[in-house]
């Protein structure tokens, strides 16, 4: 249930009128686009502001403006000059409203400002109760080769999203193809620090398929405590049976640092649902959810260790900080897992981070898209309104601008989601 930004675009020019592809019929230079479908159009159909976009061959995503000279009457547009030549059989699109940059502007914007009647609903269950470790569960990546939270040495971060890849939520760390070492430490989340002197339990569900490959440490700068290599066995840890480390930080210690440890080039090895766990650890951090000011509608928290019943016990006295740290009361017990569900703002993603490409895409379909669309249109409008065009021009774009804002309201009365309900959280005394 996605929509790409280009079809979200696509869809916003069929709206406003603005809608033409086509296909290059034969090769020219960079600075023409030749298409016998274009025969059919006179030549003043080009405007002042019209732009031509490439979305195929070897200039996809490239846009140029199309000179008001072209000779669209015998087949050709004449642009700014693309990367190189453009080949027979590409395929282009033509805006005569607006930049696609503008569309584009207009789109991701638009994506945010219908909420809320339009969100991203999520149902998280990456999160411990008493885990100090931020993203434990290996969900956060920044780009195909990078978590978020996680640094590594010799080896690139990656993410295990296939079938029996992972454990909990929807990713694990793979580590494959290399030997080194991943790892959290007071870098990467600086409540780490606060460990100092403490005794502390290091854990997580592992696959590896090979043995004196996977083990775990714990390093505070004087000592590294390591674990049990994983067995190399063909199944994922028992819930009850994790690899673990435990070990004693040192009161001034120079380093906290949590490592996993990959020691054979040829082994592949899965890490999932990572725990920290010492003392008592009163708040989680939720900030990378997505929430608006951080706020879930609802957190419960499963009815026993690893369980897998339902329904969850549902916490009531619980608050967010302004950092994005949920507060839980101190008769939570640690080490288990939380289902924390809210609405997020909607963005377009592309490996699940905020993206501008072409390709991203954004958790809509029919007919929520069709909200999105007026939304942007009426960004569009806005945009154009403004002084810094002819009074004439602008009275036109504002008569536009109040047409497509009743447009948004009506979908958005039509085809909005469900209300969101309302936090459901006592607060903390």
């Amino acid at each position: 249930m996605t929509t790409s930004l280009l079809n979200c675009m696509v869809l916003l020019n069929k709206e406003i009128g603005d809608y033409y592809e086509g296909t290059s019929t034969s090769a020219s230079n960079s600075t023409t686009i030749v298409d016998t479908a274009l025969l059919a159009k006179p030549n003043d159909w080009i405007t002042d502001v019209s732009y031509s976009m490439l979305t195929s061959g070897s200039y996809n995503e490239q846009e140029r403006k199309i000179s008001t000279s072209s000779s669209v009457s015998t087949g050709s547009l004449t642009t700014l000059a693309f990367g190189g030549s453009v080949a027979s059989g590409v395929t282009y699109q033509v805006h005569r409203l607006f930049e696609p940059s503008e569309k584009r502007r207009a789109l991701i914007s638009a994506a945010k400002n219908i909420y809320p009647d339009c969100y991203d609903e999520v149902i998280d269950e990456s999160h411990v109760s008493g885990n100090w470790l931020k993203d434990g569960s290996f969900e956060v990546a920044a780009s195909s080769t990078s978590l978020t939270y996680w640094s590594a040495s010799a080896l690139s971060l990656r993410q295990g999203t296939g079938s029996g890849q992972y454990k909990t939520g929807i990713a694990s760390l793979l580590l494959a193809g290399t030997i080194g070492t991943a790892w959290q430490g007071i870098t990467q989340n600086e409540d780490l620090k606060f460990l100092a002197g403490k005794n502390v339990i290091w854990a997580v569900q592992a696959y590896c398929n090979a043995s004196s490959c996977l083990r775990l440490a714990i390093s505070d700068g004087t000592s590294t405590t390591y674990s049990d290599y994983h067995d190399g066995g063909t199944a994922w840890t028992e819930n009850n049976n994790r690899m673990y480390v435990q070990a004693n930080i040192d009161y001034n210690p120079t380093e906290v640092t949590f490592k996993i440890c990959h020691a054979t080039a040829a082994g592949t090895s899965y890490v999932d649902d990572g725990r920290v766990i010492s003392g008592d650890r009163g708040k989680i951090f939720i900030g990378n959810l997505g929430f608006p000011q951080n706020q879930p509608t609802k957190v419960e928290i499963e009815p026993s260790y690893y369980s897998q019943q339902e329904p969850w016990d549902t916490i009531h006295d619980w608050e967010v900080d302004e950092n994005g740290y949920l507060y839980l009361p101190t008769s939570i017990h640690n080490d288990y897992r939380l289902r924390i569900t809210g609405r997020a703002y909607l963005d377009f993603l592309s490996g699940g981070t905020s993206s501008t490409e072409w390709s991203s895409t954004i958790n809509l379909n029919s007919p929520q898209t069709e909200i999105l669309v007026s939304e942007a249109v009426s960004y569009l409008y806005a945009w154009m309104s403004m002084p810094n065009y002819e009074t004439g021009m602008r009275e036109e774009y504002q008569k536009m601008l109040g047409y497509w804002q009743d447009q948004s309201k009506r979908r958005k009365s039509k085809f909005g989601m469900p209300l969101i309900p309302i936090t459901n959280s006592w607060g903390m005394e």
